[in-house]
């Protein structure tokens, strides 16, 4: 009789992390083969480390709203508005943080509740209400800020500054404020019963209610953090380049829902993972630098993410048998 050799079978939630770290090095690999004196020297790292924190927060905030049924496609806009409420108000307050602060939280909280109205509460569409959100909300930033440009040099020299985008050795403390909030909510979103309700309310939410779990709440709550994310994400901008511009958030919509399709949640809710949202996050900074750093023009960015997004399915599929869908 001819031995097999038994097949090692991943755990469910592990499968995506699997396939979207196998994408991963596959990719560093090929960055590395095209560009060794970059890719072999720390520094490049150190660089990236800089703009993956801010894809990192808001991607897994929106892990937890996709995973529940819904999309927010505002997030782009709540980062520019709650950045200009914050820099509004160090203007305003002697560059007061304690006040900036709480202020901005506080706008990021009420988006995620107005969405949350409008998509839980009166039953529309969570597309195309967080998409008309985006344009709105910038729109209001814009008439608000009248095109200004909010310079903060004085908070250069700030202990505020170091510790939320100084370094560690060559590690950007944001980079590790994104990993210490990734284990947390990674805890939250695989262990705690918040986690379970949410994938409920993506799964089955009928089953749910019927079980007493409010979908509803849950799903408020999914919103509210995705304001609150954008939030913490615009103040770390503003301390990072010590500038604030009423085009902050712009650049966030592409890369964050692809690092969260790269990571493996699909759209279709019920599922997610939260270590792979933080790989999907790694390979779209990596594309960001890497494409330039190959030699290529800037203009291929974007198709390096639709590349990305395409070819990551089939790294699923490896692991999990299917494509994610």
């Amino acid at each position: 009789m001819k031995a097999t050799t038994p097949k090692i079978l991943l755990p469910e939630r592990y499968r995506a992390v699997v396939g979207a770290l196998f994408f991963f090095c596959i990719m560093l690999l090929l960055f590395t083969l095209r560009s060794p004196g970059v890719f072999l020297d720390i520094g490049i790292y150190s660089a990236i480390f800089l703009s993956l924190p801010l894809f990192m927060i808001l991607g897994l905030s929106l892990v937890f709203c996709v995973v529940a049924g819904e999309i927010d496609l505002s997030f782009p806009s709540i980062v520019t508005l709650t950045g200009f409420t914050f820099a509004w108000t160090l203007e305003n307050t002697g560059n007061n943080f304690l006040i900036a602060t709480p202020c901005s939280l506080l706008v990021g909280v009420l988006c995620g509740l107005l969405n949350a109205f409008l998509v839980v509460k009166l039953g529309l569409s969570s597309l195309i209400t967080t998409l008309g959100m985006n344009f709105a909300l910038v729109g209001l930033t814009q008439i608000l800020n009248q095109g200004q440009i909010r310079t903060f040099e004085e908070l250069n020299d700030t202990i505020i500054r170091t510790v939320l985008v100084g370094s560690t050795g060559p590690v950007p403390n944001q980079m590790l404020w994104a990993l210490v909030l990734a284990v947390i909510l990674g805890l939250v979103f695989h262990r705690h019963k918040f986690g379970l309700h949410v994938r409920i309310c993506g799964d089955n939410p009928e089953a749910g209610r019927a079980m007493g779990v409010n979908i509803e709440a849950t799903k408020t709550i999914c919103f509210v953090f995705v304001g609150v994310a954008s939030s913490i994400v615009a103040i770390q901008g503003v301390y990072l380049n010590s500038t604030y511009f009423s085009t902050v958030g712009d650049g966030f919509l592409l890369p964050v829902l692809a690092a969260i399709f790269i990571g493996g949640t699909p759209v279709t809710g019920g599922r997610g993972t939260i270590g792979g949202m933080v790989v999907g996050a790694a390979t779209v900074a990596f594309i960001q630098t890497g494409v330039v750093a190959s030699g290529l023009d800037g203009f291929w960015t974007s198709f390096g993410f639709g590349l990305a997004v395409v070819l990551s399915l089939f790294g699923h599929r490896k692991f999990s048998g299917r494509l994610t869908r």
